[in-house]
C-alpha cells in the first residue's frame, strides 16, 4: 500500500468516524442504528426476504439479534411481517412505503454531506472518476468475499479477478 496512502486513509478514516459520532450523538431519539439501516436497505433492495436470508448475509450476528433489529424495524412501521403460506415457520420481511422514504431521505442526506465535502475539497472531474473506479472496484473485491452474486460479475467488468483471502 505505501506509508503515504496508508496515513492518508487511518486520518481520513479517523475523521469521518468522528464525524459520525458527532451525528450519532446528534441524531433524534428513535434514529435508526447502523444494523438497521444496512437491514432496511437490503430488504429494499430485494424487495422481500426470508428472515433466514437476511441473516445469511450478516454471518458473524446471531439469527436472533437479525430477527429482533426486524422487529424494531416492523415496530417502527418500516418493514412488514408476515408468515410463509408454504412454511409456517417463515417469516418473509418487505419494504413498507416508511421504510423506503426513510431509506431515501437517508441516502439523501449522506449524498449532501458528501457533495458538500468534494465540493470543499474542489475535487475535480478527473479525480471524481479515479475515485468512482476505486469505489466500484473495492465493492466488487468485497462482494466477491462476501458471495454476492453481482460483485462476481464486477470482478469481471473491472478487471478484479484476483484471489484475496482474509
Amino acid at each position: 500500500m505505501g506509508p503515504e496512502l496508508e496515513k492518508a486513509l487511518n486520518e481520513l478514516g479517523l475523521r469521518m468516524r468522528m464525524f459520525r459520532a458527532i451525528q450519532e450523538d446528534a441524531a433524534p431519539e428513535g434514529a435508526l442504528t447502523e444494523r438497521e439501516s444496512l437491514i432496511l436497505q437490503l430488504v429494499v433492495e430485494q424487495g422481500q426476504m426470508a428472515v433466514t436470508q437476511i441473516a445469511a448475509a450478516w454471518p458473524n450476528v446471531s439469527e436472533s439479534t437479525i430477527s429482533m433489529t426486524i422487529s424494531k424495524l416492523w415496530r417502527k412501521g418500516l418493514v412488514s411481517k408476515t408468515t410463509s403460506p408454504e412454511n409456517q415457520r417463515v417469516t418473509i420481511v418487505k419494504p413498507t412505503e416508511n421504510g423506503r422514504h426513510e431509506l431515501e431521505t437517508m441516502f439523501k442526506h449522506r449524498s449532501e454531506r458528501m457533495q458538500s465535502l468534494f465540493d470543499t475539497i474542489q475535487m475535480t472531474d478527473e479525480e471524481r472518476q479515479t475515485l468512482i473506479n476505486i469505489c466500484q472496484r473495492g465493492v466488487a473485491v468485497l462482494d466477491g468475499l462476501f458471495g454476492i452474486q453481482s460483485g462476481l460479475d464486477q470482478h469481471q467488468k473491472y478487471g478484479t479477478t484476483k484471489t484475496v483471502s482474509t
